[in-house]
């Protein structure tokens, strides 16, 4: 969940709401009532375009590989998540979370920016600083970790798939496999395209599996992954910070 810092900076107040519809659970964080509205307007919309083109083309929610629709009228938040899973090779599903997340968090930026998250997956955009703690399961390291994030990484996606928690499919045991792309669409498509790669009983060599498809998505900037007391990370991550008194960082056993 993601919590503003005022650490060295100026004391930024944010206003926060929360939004729901179906399985979409936005919460939402920016500096003006305006940002607040402006996402749930677009997350509204985002939710209704979303739910015609189910109807439309039913493969598009239960496919759990890429699509190709030849409609040139499809609406912004369904080419998001079209694009997303021909990035990773999945299913257009696996990027739903991610995508409303990113046209609410963009629809908040022509009024200040915002950060939104949707069931985990987080979108941001604007010009302030926050940390962002890291939900895994059972793993000792569940809520002790997490990111910190500065304006000059925004905007940003930030998305969690995990085979152990939650009610996503996913084909791989990882208590949490955390992407941070540019877009969230991405960032989510990707976290479970790398969580499925996470499998078998050696735990070391699961996570080196899931590092390894990580490697071959370049629209991400990094992958974390974590299973039970063992983590490992690729590519330019945000800096990795303890969110308890007592620090863990050194107690992990990286891959």
């Amino acid at each position: 969940m993601p919590h503003e810092s005022s650490q060295d900076r100026e004391v930024v107040t944010f206003l926060t709401a929360r939004w729901r519809r179906g399985e979409t659970t936005l919460l939402i964080k920016a500096k003006s009532k305006e940002a607040i509205l402006a996402a749930i307007e677009a997350a509204k919309q985002a939710r209704f375009e979303i739910e015609g083109y189910v109807l439309r083309y039913p493969e598009f929610r239960y496919s759990l590989h890429p699509l190709k629709i030849r409609d040139p009228e499809k609406p912004k938040v369904v080419s998001l998540m079209l694009r997303a899973a021909e990035i990773a090779g999945v299913g257009p599903f696996a990027a739903v979370a991610g995508a409303i997340a990113q046209v609410a968090s963009v629809a908040a930026s022509e009024v200040g920016g915002a950060i939104v998250e949707n069931g985990g997956d987080i979108s941001a955009s604007g010009k302030f600083d926050f940390s962002v703690g890291i939900f895994a399961g059972d793993s000792p390291l569940s809520g002790t970790i997490g990111f910190r994030i500065t304006s000059g990484d925004l905007p940003i996606g930030i998305c969690t798939s995990s085979g152990t928690v939650g009610h996503s499919i996913s084909f791989g045991v990882a208590d949490a496999v955390v992407v941070v792309a540019d877009e969230a669409s991405v960032a989510d498509a990707a976290a479970t395209a790398i969580a499925n790669e996470v499998t078998g009983e050696d735990i070391e060599q699961s996570i080196k599996n899931g590092l390894e498809k990580a490697d071959e998505i370049d629209e991400i900037r990094g992958c974390l992954i974590i299973r039970g007391k063992m983590a490992g990370m690729k590519g330019k991550l945000p800096k990795l910070i303890p969110t308890e008194r007592k620090s863990v960082l050194k107690e992990i056993d990286w891959v």
